[in-house]
């Protein structure tokens, strides 16, 4: 065999159909099904991930919480950009992710959306970012961010509608997610259908259930996580007016200009990794 040929088919990121996938080298989701289904044995690193859906609660965000949760313990930051909603505290909370870990970015325009997105991944400084973007994203942004995926080793999903599905993307892995049918006034679980995942087969369907407490209609004032039955604190001292109590916020506020360059995003080819963007597919 040609020794070029060889080394290109030596790569770890090419997969033959001859060849078993291997079920390594990826961060685990948390539900052995899933894993099973992906080639990597989990989410791919230093990568995109696109998770293509058209409704919001129907557990897009419930499937990523074990990840993010591994994440949050070794105190690394999640960060979340143009979320359609501030995110549910207590159901963090209650997944192990501390809420001082996480992180909410609100930007007026989606070319900021793309711009803190690309900038958080070069500059390898968090666990997780998650984005939400809409349908009108060009293929050489997308192309822009998997290259800065990259060099990065942060967990990096893109959120975008369903009928994106039928554009191209250099995404190492696009999932489409839906509700299964609907038994009551929820779905009970979230269907996974794997569109690609770049070195092993597609077309997989995952069902994961989703936790019956999120899926209440009401949650008791017991049950959040800051409950002050009259004039006491829970750790049993008094109340007092200028007392402040522990903070149960998501920090929606971080300091961009103290940690990168107010550089706008754009569509210029990334002549530093050229032979990264070369290999792309």
């Amino acid at each position: 065999m040609n020794k070029k040929l060889s080394i290109l088919l030596a790569r770890p990121d090419i997969w033959q159909a001859s060849a078993s996938p291997q079920q390594s080298g990826g961060l685990s989701t948390g539900y052995p099904l899933l894993d099973q289904s992906l080639h990597l044995g989990g989410w791919p690193v230093s990568a995109i991930t696109e998770l293509l859906c058209d409704h919001s609660g129907i557990g897009e965000l419930e499937i990523l919480l074990p990840t993010l949760a591994q994440y949050a313990s070794q105190n690394r930051k999640l960060v979340l950009i143009a979320p359609p909603y501030i995110p549910y505290a207590p159901a963090l909370q209650s997944s192990g992710i501390a809420l001082e870990q996480v992180l909410v970015i609100q930007t007026p325009s989606r070319a900021e959306q793309l711009w803190a997105f690309d900038q958080l991944l070069r500059a390898d400084v968090v666990g997780a970012v998650l984005c939400w973007l809409d349908s009108r994203v060009k293929h050489q942004q997308l192309r822009k961010l998997q290259l800065a995926a990259q060099l990065s080793h942060s967990m990096a999903v893109l959120f975008r509608p369903t009928r994106s599905a039928s554009e191209a993307s250099p995404a190492a892995l696009r999932i489409a997610l839906s509700p299964t049918p609907r038994a009551s006034h929820a779905a009970k679980s979230c269907r996974l259908h794997i569109l690609k995942q770049r070195g092993g087969w597609a077309g997989q369907i995952v069902d994961i259930p989703r936790p019956n407490k999120l899926l209440e209609m009401r949650v008791s004032a017991s049950g959040l996580p800051v409950h002050i039955p009259g004039n006491s604190l829970q750790d049993g001292s008094e109340y007092s007016p200028n007392h402040k109590a522990p903070s149960q916020n998501i920090d929606m506020h971080w300091d961009f200009e103290a940690h990168f360059p107010n550089n706008p995003f754009d569509l210029s080819p990334d002549k530093t990794h050229s032979e990264i963007d070369n290999t792309l597919h």
